[in-house]
């Protein structure tokens, strides 16, 4: 899984799963963009930091997936500073919980925009580069919510699983181009949300778990490297589940 001088886009790449893909990707020889929200600049730049401090490269940028003008503009300065980008990955993603009857409908709406319209909007930005290069390999992070379902996160799930048709519709679009485009389905991870849950419900949450653990960070981040590499270059509109067996 060779990506050595491979330009890596990774959107939310200040989160915890974000954070955890962009150390794997620049393991593997990428340069890594670190994208994040403005309240997310000193963790990206930490990020950053680091990377180049082992040997990688790595610079932060900021920029709102739901934003049009600022998704170009990160794929603009990620040419001026690379002249090229091979790889993107969405995993920028937030959630409002609450049941159908208490979610508010500017809630729903957020979570939509954030974890649907902004790997629309990314995907859009970068597509005429990768195509002009007959190359590209892009990675949505979807979630096993959105192949089960799950209870009191509606708009959560409903995202995630228009992530996957998303994801499937784009693949046919570029497939001749050199382009493959996949979604990851993971499910409880050691990051974010995960490391507050009460003890007594992340015991009932791991029930649902076969492996009965959470996931690290690092475990996605290895499935992106896999389908980001040429070794995976005749996989395209596949959804991969890192997710301990709970979506079977």
């Amino acid at each position: 899984m060779d990506l050595k001088n491979k330009v890596a886009i990774v959107t939310g790449g200040a989160g915890g799963i974000g954070e955890g893909i962009c150390r794997v990707l620049s393991g593997r020889g990428a340069n890594v963009v670190v994208n994040h929200l403005q309240n997310e600049l000193e963790n990206a730049e930490k990020i950053a930091r680091e990377i180049l401090q082992s040997g990688g490269k790595a610079v932060a940028m900021e920029a709102n997936v739901t934003n049009e003008k600022e998704v170009e503009g990160l794929v603009a300065r990620t040419l001026r500073e690379f002249h090229a980008v091979h790889i993107l990955v969405n995993c920028a993603g937030i959630t409002i919980d609450g049941t159908a009857v208490k979610l508010k409908k500017e809630d729903f709406e957020k979570v939509l925009a954030v974890n649907l319209t902004g790997p629309f909007l990314t995907m859009k930005a970068v597509l005429p580069q990768m195509i002009s290069q007959n190359y590209g390999r892009i990675i949505n992070i979807s979630s096993v919510a959105g192949l089960i379902g799950l209870r009191g996160a509606s708009s959560y799930a409903a995202s995630k699983a228009g992530l996957i048709a998303l994801t499937k519709s784009i693949a046919r679009e570029v497939a001749r181009k050199g382009i493959t485009v996949n979604a990851i389905c993971p499910a409880y991870i050691n990051a974010g949300l995960m490391k507050g849950v009460p003890e007594a419900y992340f015991e009932d949450m791991m029930k649902t778990v076969p492996m009965a653990r959470v996931g690290e960070p690092s475990d996605i981040g290895e499935g992106v490297a896999f389908l980001a590499s040429d070794g995976a270059g005749y996989i395209t509109g596949e959804v991969l589940r890192i997710d301990g067996g709970m979506g079977m």
